[in-house]
């Protein structure tokens, strides 16, 4: 019999024990993914339905049993070391995470849990920091940190952020913290990075417009409409751009 793994998770999610046909369904259950996780070890989905049905028995320390060896056997899976740390108490959870991220250091889905179980933003700072020492190309990582700072440090991590990882959103919320002056320059390098994002164009001739230079917003505009004509974007386009900013 050809077993999904996979599938069983979608309706172990749903499963409550309270009657006998349940249970028996439980008991095969046990017996199936017991058979899966012996013939296929490597596949993480299978440890993970095999520990959710002892889960949802009410033994979890069986459930964390199982998850461990599923660590062990799959331990370059991501989803199998995340579900170790959900069945886990929140001080284990940092053991295990501990263990994941050594085998793991580019996931950033366990950093973000790492993060995450820590109780004061001092500690999530110091996880994150660590994480982009590893993965300084990780947008969600900035973002995480950036959130966590004040609007002086927030202007400091975002003005490093783009110089690890040219996305437009991190631009954009630093040419939001900079005076004028620097919000120009910090648009004019965003622009030279990415010279046909239409959310960047909208953003200077908004500036421009709210700092009282037509003229110069209008030059910007024209300017983006050739830039924005050269990548074949529509006038209906750039106005919903102009629209959602």
């Amino acid at each position: 019999t050809v077993v999904d793994p996979k599938g069983y998770l979608t309706n172990l999610n749903s499963m409550k024990i309270t009657n006998d046909s349940e249970i028996g369904d439980l008991k095969r259950a046990r017996l199936l993914l017991k058979s899966v996780t012996t013939t296929n070890p490597h596949h993480g989905p299978g440890w993970i339905a095999a520990a959710r049905v002892e889960e949802i028995a009410g033994r979890i320390a069986v459930a964390r049993k199982i998850i461990a060896e599923g660590c062990e056997t799959c331990p370059m899976s991501e989803d199998v070391w995340l579900e170790a740390v959900r069945l886990q108490t929140p001080a284990n959870a940092k053991i295990v995470l501990a263990k994941a991220v050594e085998k793991l250091p580019h996931s950033v889905k366990l950093w973000i849990q790492a993060a995450a179980l820590e109780h004061t933003d001092v500690q999530k700072k110091v996880v994150l920091r660590k994480a982009l020492e590893i993965i300084p190309n990780s947008v969600r990582l900035w973002k995480e940190l950036i959130e966590l700072e004040n609007e002086e440090d927030a202007k400091i991590l975002l003005s490093r952020a783009v110089e690890c990882v040219n996305n437009v959103d991190l631009w954009l919320a630093l040419a939001k913290l900079e005076t004028y002056d620097n919000a120009k320059k910090v648009l004019n390098k965003a622009r030279e990075a990415n010279p046909t994002e239409a959310m960047i164009w909208v953003t200077a001739a908004e500036l421009e417009e709210a700092n009282d230079h037509p003229q110069v917003m209008e030059n910007i505009v024209k300017k983006a409409v050739k830039s924005m004509t050269a990548t074949q974007t529509t006038r209906e386009q750039w106005l919903q751009y102009a629209e959602t900013a």
